[in-house]
């Protein structure tokens, strides 16, 4: 039998393809019910390889590592009457978990080659957060962008999903009027579309037109589950835009009201990211009146250890927004071992996170010193231009 995407896959029932179809769906489109999707999948055919191993993504993505790798082990034991195509997806979950993101990367390169249409797999290469974009590599833009023009043609001209990360690709490589019609005509085709949401919200922001970003946002996110893994993210954006158009107010409303709240319903990542930057933009523009304490609350639950390059890049703003020296110098500890270690994006990391120090110190000088060295290389940095813009926007704070 075939999937969705008409890709063969080892499964006993229909109805468990289908319940399968519906998980991976959603995850593309970062909609609600995933998971549970993915446990009636399972309850229909246990021995369903892709349905655990999709669920141990989903797990991780959420932070449950400890569920996610006994669900990915289960479809490595199942792996013996698989297809090439099943094992090689399998074995792109494997190096994720695992976290190798080079092999991982070079994996799904090597997918694409043979089965491009395996959008779960592509997927995973995509994105502000995806493998290209955490490669560290200073050009990550333009391959993100050649990637999606190589899979492209095996996908339908009218294809939501694809249509959305062609946009993405061409806005983060300074060509939003290219590909604001691209997810504007993905959200005709398919209006309940997380992703396609959010790069609409990004279109908006590289055109400077935060009041079509707020009056998008507050009409489509009617029909979004607050559950769902965007939902205070879109947030963040609005609230971006209000901090653009003087609304501080507004934007700080949004933080405590909505923002934090979602904390309990956001991926690990994404929480840090929206509530740490946030927080220091708004600190940027005066109000150093605001509480981090359910911000470092979160991190301290969520990167008890620290993690990859772009945590640590928010995780120094932590520590500097609280003023907490001994966490900004465990964070420069890890990025130096990063650095060691040959990450290419640990060196930009580190020397934001000593301009961090400086800036605490009132070495207003030190840190703009050190800040201004990173911006040439920020894109190493992973995450999306509108994120990383708030190294631009420290530097100009500083005293000249």
């Amino acid at each position: 039998m075939n999937d969705a995407l008409g890709q063969p896959v080892a499964c006993t029932s229909a109805a468990a393809i289908e319940a399968y179809d519906r998980a991976i769906d959603h995850q593309l489109h970062a909609w609600t019910g995933g998971l549970e999707a993915l446990d009636q999948a399972l309850l229909l055919d246990p021995g369903f390889a892709l349905a655990h191993a999709a669920r141990a993504l989903l797990l991780q993505s959420q932070g449950r590592g400890p569920e996610a790798r006994e669900a990915l082990a289960i479809s490595q034991t199942l792996g013996g009457t698989l297809s090439d195509r099943e094992r090689s997806h399998i074995g792109v979950m494997a190096d994720l978990l695992a976290g190798r993101s080079a092999a991982a990367l070079h994996a799904v390169m090597a997918h694409a080659s043979h089965w491009p249409g395996d959008a779960l797999v592509m997927s995973t290469a995509l994105g502000a957060f995806g493998l290209i974009a955490f490669s560290g590599r200073v050009d990550h833009d333009l391959e993100r962008l050649n990637f999606v023009r190589r899979i492209a043609p095996h996908y339908a001209d009218d294809n939501p999903w694809m249509l959305t990360h062609r946009a993405w690709a061409h806005i983060e490589t300074g060509m939003a009027d290219v590909g604001l019609p691209m997810v504007e005509r993905s959200l005709v085709l398919r209006s309940a579309n997380g992703n396609a949401a959010h790069v609409m919200m990004h279109g908006c922001f590289e055109r400077s037109e935060p009041e079509k970003a707020l009056a998008f946002v507050e009409s489509w996110i009617e029909q979004y589950p607050e559950t769902s893994m965007l939902f205070g993210h879109l947030h963040w954006h609005a609230a971006l835009g209000e901090i653009e158009l003087g609304l501080i107010d507004r934007a700080v409303s949004r933080m405590i009201d909505i923002i934090e709240p979602h904390l309990a319903h956001s991926l690990p990542l994404v929480g840090l990211t929206d509530t740490t930057a946030l927080l220091w933009r708004l600190r940027l523009t005066g109000r150093s009146d605001l509480s981090w304490i359910k911000a470092g609350r979160f991190a301290a639950a969520r990167f008890p250890s620290g993690g990859n390059v772009f945590v640590e890049l928010h995780l120094a703003m932590l520590a500097a927004g609280t003023r907490d020296t001994a966490a900004l110098q465990a964070c420069t500890v890890r990025l130096q071992r990063l650095a060691d270690a040959g990450h290419a994006a640990a060196p930009v990391a580190l020397r934001w996170a000593e301009g961090l120090g400086c800036w605490i110190s009132g070495d207003h000088a030190g840190a703009a010193q050190q800040i201004a060295t990173c911006l040439p290389e920020a894109a190493r940095l992973g995450g999306s231009h509108a994120q990383r813009r708030v190294i631009d926007l420290t530097l100009a704070s500083l005293p000249a």
